[in-house]
């Protein structure tokens, strides 16, 4: 307070005041008051103290209360003094008048100037700066080089700098700092020193920092302000000279800005193993108030020395702004990750950095590396997309000619043969290696189009690989497969010198080309020529020990028997028949039942008997319980034991109602009834024939048949009544029926639905006994089924019987429609239909196929995994059959929870082929690893989709989204958010991008 600047006159006052309070000295005592007001003011007791100096001055101003005090009385004067000095401390109303009145009255007077300093000082300490210049510019008028107005020039250097009139405070601070007799040198020394470096003069500022380096008020912020004056003069040798010391000695907070410009000094030197250490000791201290900036430069340096996990901690944080520091994080983030093993957060954080346009040469390089990254990850379709976008973008890039490269290779990888095919075809200059690619895609896409059918379209392109031959392993392949897409089409000519020209050779496919031939001369039923391939296939495989070819083997066998039956070489055929049942064929039941058939050719009817005995006991549900039923009757009809041959005939017709065979049944029983002459069931089993199979191949033979049975009958009369019922059961096709029929169906093949059932309808209601009913029914079915109407469907596929293909074609369509609806029970009884009654192979796998999803979806587990390793064993009848069932095997484990078997049959069927089933399994391999925590081996488990099965864009949405779901199990909520909105962006399937979307907007 400015009280405390008192004259050693006033200061002598203060020491007799105490005597004043013994009141030794009368009351009426003239200076009584004035020492009063003293002892008051003293006190701070001021609107007390301003009272007493009134009541001293009362009588001594005469004629009134302005009268001019006699200005030799230094006590009245003093008095007034006191008075001024009060009121303004008491904030009383008009105090400043008084002061600026005693100023005037008394201008030459030594309390005039101190008045003006002890008000300005008031203010000052009030921190109103304004004012308080006022005053003290007016007390630092008055001149004078005491104590008293070097604090004054103090206090006013102060109020201009907190008014920020650094100008007019700097040369007072100059004046002050050099006096080494205030105590307000030092920090006048301070703030100039603050000035001078604001203003830039950095020497200056220097030299007052070090004049109070080791002030204890300021011993811990100069060494911050010597730096950053040193680091911004660019005296980089000096400020080490001077930090590094002062660092060793004291590493605390104090000294954190001091760290932070020695750190700085280094980066810039590229020094960045000695900055680590200064950025962590400044931004330990500085935590979250450390500017982004330099928290880039501390994980740079640490990137640069290899410490790319800490890198990773510090420039994560920062890589998710929409800044230029960001945009530079998140480029050496990526980066960072990639040398960590991280491919997958390395596309998020160079995908990060390509969408800021802050630094265009990082945006470019970012982008660059994101489209090849994805290459390297083997997500093709997206890498083909980057890198095309990114040679628009930057047509003169220092990147495109490795662009151009990458181009061709991610065509390759996304598996879009055909566009990479006509890119490598368009280039003007084609490598050894593009003609090695070349090579490999036409290979690859030759292969998809006999996988496909497509069989002109795989000799051609598997042409373009031969003009190529730079793998010789692969040009044995694409010779391979151009035999078999000739083979596929009937060309068995133009096949055969192809598989010839391999199977001379060693190694897979040269065993494949036998087998190859083979089957071309038996499908040309040149069963002679077939025999060696299929002789030497199954020879050379055998001590090969190959087990990819273990159903071609065990096929090859049945076959060679077969050309063996075809030759009537019965005990070599036995033989073959033998080895593949010993094998576990899957055609064993059909080799059980050939062995049967030779054995009644011999004339061996008791062996041949007992053989059709055991199919049918050992083979319950093959399609070959009905033959043998029928061959073990025929057996005995054959060699006129008709009355066994009847017995035989009756037990099939009672347990196989439905069996196509029946008419046959019925033919031969009635031939056998009429050879012991029992006339009457002859002609019955005649007429069942006729009434109910009058569209069979058999009707003809039954109507000449019961014709001869009445004749020997005696009653031959009977017959024109036989022939008019059978006439009009079976009118015949007239022309305008036929016409009608032939219409309706092509309608039906036109694909005009509604307009075909109508059609159809018609011809039913017209012809109801018409032998093309059930023909008419399945296509009123199918009509309904496409026109979305399943139960009409079902109403009418239930329609469709008797024995013709209709009926399992119906029973099949039958099946499907009630596992859509949910039907199971029915789904199963219509599947078993057609697995019992299919004379075809395909047909039944394919029935199989449905009962075993069926069963999965029901559930009942143990029956899908029966039927599925049936279908394993049984071998690829049916494209993809075998790989749906080890799928379905790896599903049934994994329903179980059994989660090492379920991986082993995944595993299984990703080895079978790269098709939707192996996309699947791989799915469900990254899903058990979620399962059991294991959230890391998920993420690379999934991320080999991209590599193989990024064609099947729904499994490969559901692994990146298990992906997300993994990122959030790991607390990478940035990178979980990423997946999801790369999902967003780029996958076309609208249930995964819903899905997506979802997921996104929950973390959100």
């Amino acid at each position: 307070m400015p009280h405390f600047r008192l004259t050693a006159f006033y200061l002598l006052l203060v020491g007799i005041i105490p005597a004043l309070a013994q009141r030794t000295q009368s009351y009426q005592e003239p200076d009584y008051h004035y020492r009063n007001g003293l002892e008051l003011f003293e006190r701070n007791n001021y609107a007390a103290a301003r009272y007493e100096f009134r009541q001293y001055l009362e009588p001594r101003r005469g004629d009134g209360a302005h009268t001019l005090l006699n200005t030799n009385d230094q006590n009245a004067v003093e008095a007034e003094y006191y008075i001024a000095l009060s009121s303004l401390y008491i904030d009383e109303p008009g105090a400043e008048l008084l002061v600026d009145r005693f100023v005037n009255n008394h201008s030459q007077h030594p309390k005039a100037a101190q008045l003006y300093g002890d008000l300005g000082s008031y203010y000052y300490n009030r921190q109103d700066y304004a004012k308080a210049i006022t005053f003290l510019e007016k007390a630092v008028e008055q001149g004078g080089s005491n104590a008293r107005q070097t604090a004054y020039k103090y206090q006013l250097a102060l109020s201009y700098y907190n008014t920020q009139d650094l100008q007019r405070a700097l040369p007072l601070l100059n004046e002050v700092k050099l006096n080494p007799d205030s105590p307000d040198a030092a920090a006048a020394s301070y703030y100039a020193g603050t000035i001078n470096f604001r203003n830039r003069n950095y020497d200056e500022a220097v030299t007052d920092f070090r004049r109070v380096e080791n002030n204890p008020t300021y011993q811990n912020q100069v060494p911050n302000w010597i730096a950053q004056a040193l680091y911004r003069q660019r005296r980089f040798d000096e400020l080490l000279t001077y930090s590094e010391p002062l660092l060793r000695r004291n590493n605390g907070p104090g000294l954190s800005e001091v760290a932070l410009f020695t750190a700085e000094v280094y980066y810039q030197q590229n020094q960045f193993a000695k900055a680590i250490p200064y950025y962590r000791q400044y931004i330990g201290s500085a935590g979250a108030k450390a500017p982004g900036a330099v928290k880039f430069r501390y994980g740079q340096s640490l990137f640069r020395t290899g410490a790319y996990n800490d890198a990773i901690t510090q420039l994560k944080p920062l890589a998710g702004g929409k800044d230029t520091t960001a945009q530079y994080a998140a480029y050496t983030l990526g980066v960072s990750y990639l040398q960590t093993q991280n491919p997958a957060y390395a596309l998020n954080a160079f995908d990060q950095a390509g969408r800021l346009s802050f630094n265009r040469e990082i945006q470019e390089e970012a982008r660059f590396n994101h489209a090849k990254l994805q290459l390297d990850q083997n997500n093709g379709a997206d890498a083909v997309k980057e890198l095309t976008a990114f040679l628009k973008q930057y047509p003169d890039s220092r990147f495109e000619n490795e662009a151009n490269e990458l181009v061709g290779e991610a065509y390759f990888v996304s598996n879009n043969y055909p566009a990479a095919i006509a890119y490598i075809e368009g280039l003007k200059r084609r490598t050894p290696k593009i003609n090695a690619t070349y090579q490999r895609l036409t290979y690859n896409q030759g292969v998809n189009d006999f996988n496909a059918e497509r069989y002109p379209q795989a000799v051609a392109n598997l042409d373009k690989s031969l003009r190529y031959p730079v793998d010789s392993e692969l040009q044995q392949a694409a010779q391979f497969w151009k035999a078999e897409a000739y083979s596929a089409g009937k060309q068995y000519d133009t096949a055969i010198p192809l598989y010839a020209s391999i199977a001379k050779g060693s190694g897979e496919y040269a065993a494949k080309s036998q087998y190859g031939i083979g089957y071309a001369y038996y499908n040309k039923k040149d069963y002679t020529r077939a025999l060696p391939y299929f002789r030497d296939f199954i020879s050379r495989g055998a001590s090969a020990g190959e087990s990819d070819l273990t159903a071609q083997l065990s096929d090859a066998t049945v076959r060679l028997a077969d050309s063996y039956f075809a030759g009537k070489q019965y005990n070599d055929a036995l033989r073959y028949y033998d080895q593949a049942i010993a094998r576990n064929a899957p055609d064993k039941d059909y080799a059980a039942y050939q062995k049967a058939v030779i054995l009644s050719y011999t004339g061996r009817d008791a062996e041949a008997k007992a053989q059709f005995e055991q199919v049918q006991r050992q083979f319950p549900n093959s399609r070959f319980v009905d033959q043998s039923l029928f061959q073990t009757a025929n057996v005995d009809f054959e060699k006129g034991n008709y009355q066994a041959a009847i017995q035989g005939f009756s037990r099939f017709i009672q347990t196989k109602p439905a069996s196509s065979l029946v008419p046959a049944a019925l033919l031969k029983r009635a031939i056998a009834y009429g050879n012991l002459q029992q006339y009457d069931p002859a002609i019955a089993d005649y007429k069942s024939i006729l009434d109910n199979y009058g569209n069979s191949d058999q009707a003809q033979s039954a109507l000449l048949g019961i014709q001869n049975t009445l004749n020997d009958a005696g009653r031959p009369e009977e017959f024109s009544q036989v022939l008019g019922q059978y006439k009009r059961g079976n009118p015949g096709s007239t022309e305008v029926e036929k016409v009608q029929f032939e219409n309706a169906k092509n309608i039906y093949f036109n694909e005009k639905y509604a307009q075909a059932i109508q059609s159809l309808l018609a011809y039913v209601q017209e012809y109801p006994n018409s032998p093309n009913l059930n023909e008419a029914r399945f296509y009123i079915a199918e009509s309904y089924r496409q026109t979305n109407d399943p139960a009409n469907a079902l109403r009418y596929y239930y329609q469709v019987s008797g024995t013709s293909d209709y009926v399992l074609r119906a029973a099949t369509r039958a099946a499907d429609l009630e596992a859509k609806q949910k039907n199971y029970p029915r789904a199963v009884r219509n599947y078993q239909l057609v697995i019992g009654r299919a004379n075809d192979k395909a047909a039944q796998v394919t029935a199989q196929l449905g009962l075993m999803d069926t069963y999965f979806v029901m559930p009942k587990l143990d029956s899908a995994a029966v039927i599925a390793r049936e279908l394993v064993a049984g071998g690829g009848v049916v494209p993809g059959a075998q790989n749906r069932a080890q799928l379905m095997l790896g599903k049934v484990a994994f329903q179980k929870a059994d989660y090492k078997t379920a991986q082993t049959e995944f595993d299984k069927t990703i080895a079978l082929a790269k098709d939707v089933n192996g996309a699947e399994a791989q799915y469900y391999l990254g899903e058990i690893l979620y399962r059991q925590k294991k959230y890391k081996e998920s993420v690379q488990t999934l991320l080999k989709f991209n590599e193989q099965f990024a064609d099947f864009e729904y499994w490969k949405g559901r692994a990146f989204l298990l992906i997300a779901d993994n990122n959030v199990a790991l607390d990478e909520m940035a990178q979980a958010k990423a997946v999801l909105q790369s999902i967003i962006d780029n996958s076309s399937d609208e249930t995964i991008v819903t899905e997506a979307k979802q997921k996104l907007a929950k973390l959100n």
